[in-house]
């Protein structure tokens, strides 16, 4: 057998083919190709100089030398990640994965009366949205989905169901009704298929003019930030709106709203309540989950 060790890339394969069953769900968890896969695993089979997987039509499934094999590598990896996680003495770090209109709109506003509560304690966002963290392998201690997903093996906090909106800057009503300006003026899709408006046509049918395509994003950020520019009409969730509606940034064109079925919610592994400072912070965010909960009841 090789003395040379596995390095951390060929143990993750291992494991999520293991638990998956499969060289291509594997690849979609770890974001690579199934051929990349396929390649570890059999690389890892040549360092250890036996097979570790039976390769059938429907299904991978682990020999007697991968089954033996599998509970050192999660323990050689459940160690890593412990020290991934030990911060320095005395410091205390929470690290969050978040959709960038939620973190803009609504978390980073708000974690300045975090810091005031717990100036200790420091907070890293990032905003890699389209990829749900693997709390296994990655040093990420929540993360705010969207969308319509449960999550059995995690904990979560719900936060709102998105209800949208129609919103526009106050300076396309100047010189015409709200009837009017929904009716003529330009439509802004956040989304690349149309399906938030297709929504809203449903629920309220001749409403707007239908002038489509003109402005479409792949955010709700950059939608929300080209209805502040008065170059269309955006659908915008409620509560990511209000604190533009209040600031009279945005104002509400049409009393309808459209209840998509998606939700906000903080997600984490249990893990993550031994990281310094996510105590306090799921406690702050609990209370802010509630306020956003009972804003959305208002809206």
């Amino acid at each position: 057998m090789s003395r040379q060790l596995p390095s951390i890339e060929l143990l993750q394969a291992f494991l999520s083919v293991a638990r998956t069953g499969s060289f291509s769900r594997a690849a979609e968890e770890l974001h690579l190709s199934q051929s990349a896969v396929s390649r570890q695993i059999a690389t890892m089979e040549e360092r250890f100089d036996r097979r570790l997987f039976e390769r059938h039509t429907r299904r991978i499934v682990l020999t007697r030398d991968g089954a033996a094999l599998l509970p050192v590598a999660e323990q050689v990896i459940d160690l890593l990640s412990q020290a991934a996680d030990m911060e320095p003495r005395g410091r205390k770090s929470v690290t969050l994965r978040a959709h960038p209109t939620i973190a803009t709109r609504w978390l980073i506003p708000r974690l300045t009366q975090f810091y005031e509560r717990h100036p200790d304690v420091s907070i890293t966002t990032d905003t890699a949205y389209q990829r749900f963290p693997d709390f296994t392998f990655e040093s990420i201690d929540a993360v705010i989905t969207f969308g319509a997903a449960t999550w059995p093996d995690l904990e979560t906090i719900e936060l709102w169901e998105e209800r949208l909106i129609a919103v526009c800057s106050p300076q396309l009503l100047e010189s015409s009704g709200a009837a009017m300006v929904l009716k003529n003026t330009r439509l802004v899709d956040s989304s690349l298929d149309s399906i938030d408006w297709r929504r809203w046509d449903e629920s309220f049918p001749g409403t707007t003019g239908g002038v489509r395509g003109s402005l479409t994003f792949d955010t709700l950020e950059s939608a929300i930030v080209a209805a502040q520019c008065a170059q269309g009409i955006a659908l915008v969730d409620a509560v990511l709106a209000n604190d533009l509606i209040v600031s009279k940034q945005l104002t509400r064109i049409h009393s309808g709203s459209v209840v998509t079925g998606a939700r906000y919610a903080l997600v984490y592994p249990k893990r993550s309540l031994k990281s310094r400072g996510f105590v306090e912070f799921l406690e702050w965010f609990r209370e802010r989950a509630d306020e956003a909960r009972e804003a959305s009841a208002r809206l």
